[in-house]
């Protein structure tokens, strides 16, 4: 091997090494853009008889700094503090709800029991029974209200898993396209590095979405699950994610089903905002909604068997307060309309001016054996302030435990980008350091070639 040849080959990688270089500095603000490093070997040296000789220098490839535990780490934190998030996000809104003043519960139950008392206190003014018709209607107002604002935010996570599926379906579309383009590259003997960069982009992207996860392939390929091992990306095949309804509940609801057979796998999907979403509709919307309708019941059942025990105005025997069939929070209303139907006086006693029945419908805000949690045995039982304070009790422990996890997750998730950047990302003291080492190289190389010529041009003139 010549001289010549060894100095074209060092010349040669250092050039390859200087762009690769070069490249890695112009892509230092490029999102997803992973270090890339010219991979320099000996080229096979040439035997001469009783030695070997070496021929130079040859760039092997070009290579990613890639570290795929990092990666990984990234991906899975990257999920769990989107499912926080999202969770958070939503938990806050409800918590705000049932704290209102405006809207909550317990400022409704006070009003109501108060202008209940005032029939006590004077149990033949008209316009105290007014009130307390009045102030009945807006608790079981304030109940439908928030049933109806429970409602709107279910619907709310219905439109983000339609809008979360169909971004899924888009990503995974894109990575099977990459997994093809990397497969005919890889065949060509290609390095196809960038492709590489966007396939992992899109991947931490879905990682958004759900939990994933990844499966490299000896071929350059990656599949990508999601839940139980449901594949979205198996080579260069995808397969959708779409929405189905489940009518089990009313409103119906949407699911997440896979593949053409759209089997159900929502209770599969964790991780991502998708996994935050539903997570809150399960243990925040459906734990609410069921602890709401079993106050609004307890109320309706409560106050209109003590309402029935006593007698009106006009000496009539009490009737319903409120609606038997509506005992829901959606359905909860006031049926009684003339105020001197309001039964303040009890059987003992008739007379206008007897107040104990109206008494006993006081004592319904505190008495606690209402609203029966549990049947036992013993049986739990609450009082109807107690009730909904557990309600606003729990959401409220959840979104803050919402909080504190979301608060770690994105430490964890900050700390791990952190590291596989100092690994992965574009260090530009190291990248000065090696234009600097490279460029020398290069000089080396051409000196090289210099001393070929003039050994050259020695022997031409000798001649």
């Amino acid at each position: 091997m010549s001289i010549l040849n060894i100095g074209t080959s060092a010349l040669s990688a250092a050039q390859t090494a200087l762009s690769t270089t070069s490249n890695n500095i112009s892509n230092i603000n490029t999102e997803g853009y992973t270090r890339q490093r010219a991979e320099q070997v000996t080229r096979p040296a040439n035997f001469e008889g009783n030695f070997y000789l070496g021929a130079g220098v040859t760039v092997n490839s070009v290579e990613r700094i890639y570290d795929s535990f990092l990666a990984t780490q990234v991906r899975s934190y990257t999920s769990q503090e989107a499912q926080q998030d999202t969770f958070l996000s939503y938990s806050r809104q409800v918590d705000n709800l049932l704290g209102s003043s405006e809207l909550g519960i317990n400022g409704g139950l006070d009003a109501f029991f108060g202008a209940v008392q005032e029939v006590a206190n004077d149990p033949t003014s008209i316009s105290a029974r007014k009130v307390m018709l009045t102030q009945g209607e807006l608790l079981a107002s304030r109940f439908n209200t928030l049933d109806s604002q429970l409602t709107q935010l279910t619907s709310d996570v219905d439109n983000d898993i339609a809008v979360g599926v169909d971004d899924i379906n888009n990503i995974t579309r894109g990575i099977a396209e990459l997994n093809q383009a990397i497969l005919e590259a890889e065949g060509a003997k290609g390095s196809p590095n960038d492709l590489l960069d966007k396939r992992d982009q899109l991947i931490n992207k879905l990682s958004e979405y759900v939990s994933v996860t990844t499966v490299p392939q000896s071929n350059g390929t990656v599949n990508v699950f999601v839940g139980n091992g449901q594949g979205l990306v198996v080579g260069t095949t995808q397969v959708d994610l779409n929405t189905i309804s489940d009518s089990s509940f009313d409103p119906p609801r949407l699911n997440i089903g896979f593949g053409p057979t759209q089997t159900d796998i929502t209770n599969q999907i964790t991780g991502g905002s998708l996994g935050g979403a539903l997570q809150f509709r399960n243990n925040i919307i459906d734990n609410t909604r069921a602890e709401l309708d079993l106050l609004a019941e307890s109320m309706v059942t409560a106050f209109n068997a003590a309402h029935s025990n006593g007698f009106d105005l006009d000496g009539n025997a009490g009737g319903n307060f409120f609606d038997p069939t509506g005992t829901s929070a959606a359905d909860i209303n006031v049926v009684l309309t003339d105020p001197r139907q309001i039964a303040a006086s009890s059987g003992t006693n008739t007379g206008t001016g007897n107040n104990e029945n109206a008494l006993a419908l006081a004592d319904l805000q505190t008495d606690n054996t209402l609203v029966q949690v549990s049947p036992g045995p013993p049986p739990v039982t609450r009082s109807l302030a107690d009730q909904y304070g557990v309600i606003v009790s729990d959401v409220a422990t959840r979104t803050r435990q919402a909080e504190v996890s979301q608060e770690t997750q994105q430490a964890l998730l900050q700390q791990t980008k952190q590291r596989f950047d100092s690994v992965s990302g574009v260090n530009l003291d190291e990248e000065a350091a090696d234009l600097i080492k490279y460029q020398q190289a290069y000089q080396a190389a051409s000196q090289i070639i210099v001393v070929s010529n003039t050994i050259f041009d020695t022997l031409i003139n000798a001649v």
